[in-house]
């Protein structure tokens, strides 16, 4: 299976030698951004072949290509990756793999995942029970695991989060 994943997207290019800027909210960054790593962006693949990170932005040259007249073509287009080239491990998931979870609690079904995101501090997940809403932290205090081959979140504590 080639699921491609959308790890950022290139917002522009960084100085003068070909480095490719990207914007990521991506939560497993140092997985999909590395030397060797086949990206596709504007449906061409390329190879990374060099990552740093400035401020809050990780700078990448693709294909050796070290000239910014090669590379402005790319910007403003999304950073793909395929899912099983990331190699996650059993226990690893990405956090839109949540999405679609059923939520159980206790053996008792508390929801639906409908959003998952990154904020400050941590990762949350949005969670729909009969048409309302409520927020559950991706913190031990609350999830006790992710089964991956059966969508299901299980959780602790996260019944007294239900407004």
């Amino acid at each position: 299976m080639n699921e491609l994943v959308i790890v950022g997207k290139v917002i522009n290019f960084f100085g003068i030698k070909g480095e490719l800027k990207i914007l990521s909210d991506f939560d497993k960054k140092d997985l999909a951004f590395k030397v060797g790593m086949p990206v596709m962006i504007k449906e061409q693949w390329l190879t990374i072949t060099s990552v740093r990170y400035h401020k809050n932005y990780i700078l990448i040259r693709v294909n050796d290509l070290n000239d910014i007249n090669l590379i402005t073509k790319y910007i403003g287009f999304n950073v793909y990756v395929k899912k099983v080239d990331l190699d996650l491990k059993e226990d690893e998931y990405l956090l839109e793999d949540l999405i679609g979870a059923k939520v159980m609690e206790d053996d008792e079904t508390i929801g639906e995942v409908i959003d998952a995101y990154i904020a400050p501090g941590s990762s949350y997940v949005r969670v729909l029970k009969d048409n309302k809403e409520y927020l559950i932290p991706l913190v031990e205090a609350y999830i006790k695991k992710f089964d991956k081959n059966n969508k299901t979140l299980y959780t602790i504590n996260a019944k007294n989060l239900i407004i």
